[in-house]
């Protein structure tokens, strides 16, 4: 019927296109895949199963003339050229829901782990010395949560479990939305201002790049704490480093950073920050949940009938 390409994570989901007669050729590249590596491999593709960080550009799929569909597992598509999938029919479809609450678990271990001072009471006892570190509490704080999609939703409801007071920015949501979600709506000014930990949960876009900079941290309590489990980009990192290192906020929960892979990044190697190399949203059970709706998705377009809502960038089925 087709042709695909996908990449060697995916191996127990591949069985779904064999069985209905898909010819499937697996990158021998390790993830993420390159411009240059793609346009080696995707002629006569129908259908790509696409890591986070592909790079499927303008040029790749002028060389895809046959392609479909872009089935991304995971939310985002920043490099993803979505302007080129759209002028030429090709369907950049995600996996919206499908890790929502894993990223909100991770986001409250960062939170939990640096407000209880739990990786430098692991590391005192691990050096044979008995010299609690004195923490603090995260019941009764507040959180301020940027972006209140599923995500930012899902951070939201565990943190009322925690009898936080929960504030929340989000300009796409309703302000009855907000109330019935118990999350008090603020502008950003007051959010960075109140919050005792400031949790990210917006794509990365022109508007979004650098949005936590100097002025903002200035702006945060110095006993607060920054978590950052959505897009490295969103942060200016120089300025977090600044920040971290004069004690105009207390410390940081990374998953995600500017570069990847981050290991000469500075702020990995700070005692106040608790870092991941970008996991927040892969676990074994979410990672099967993610990757067997990215395959249904492409097998939904290529049938003609797919929801809509799995659906980025305007091309649509027209059922």
């Amino acid at each position: 019927m087709g042709r695909l390409t996908a990449e060697l994570w995916l191996p127990n989901l591949l069985h779904k296109f064999t069985d209905a007669g898909w010819e499937v050729a697996i990158s021998k590249a390790e993830p993420p895949l390159t411009e240059e590596i793609l346009l080696a491999e995707v002629a006569g593709v129908d259908a790509a199963l696409a890591h986070n960080a592909d790079e499927w550009t303008e040029r790749v799929m002028d060389t895809a003339t046959d392609l479909k569909v872009i089935a991304r597992t995971g939310v985002g598509f920043e490099h993803v050229d979505i302007d080129a999938a759209r002028e030429r029919g090709i369907v950049v479809a995600t996996t919206p829901g499908s890790n929502a609450e894993t990223v909100a678990d991770l986001t409250f271990a960062m939170m939990l782990a640096l407000s209880r001072k739990l990786i430098a009471n692991d590391a005192t006892l691990k050096r044979g010395e008995w010299a609690p570190i004195l923490a603090n509490n995260v019941h009764f704080k507040t959180i301020g949560v940027v972006g209140l999609g599923r995500i930012g939703r899902a951070v939201a409801r565990r943190a009322a479990a925690f009898r936080m007071n929960v504030l929340g920015y989000d300009p796409f949501v309703e302000a009855a939305s907000l109330t019935e979600a118990e999350v008090r709506g603020v502008s950003l000014d007051e959010l960075y201002a109140e919050s005792d930990f400031v949790s990210l949960h917006l794509p990365a876009t022109a508007e979004t790049t650098n949005m936590v900079d100097a002025r903002v941290l200035a702006a945060m309590k110095p006993s607060a704490f920054l978590i950052n489990t959505a897009r490295g980009a969103l942060v200016d990192e120089a300025a977090l480093v600044a920040a971290l290192q004069s004690g105009e906020i207390t410390g940081a929960g990374l998953d995600v950073f500017t570069t990847e892979p981050a290991i000469d990044s500075p702020l990995i190697g700070m005692a106040n920050v608790v870092a991941s190399p970008h996991l927040a949203g892969n676990t074994k059970e979410t990672m099967e949940i993610t990757g067997e709706m990215a395959v249904d998705n492409a097998l939904a377009v290529i049938a003609g009938d797919w929801p809509d809502e799995v659906v980025v960038n305007g091309v649509y089925s027209g059922k």
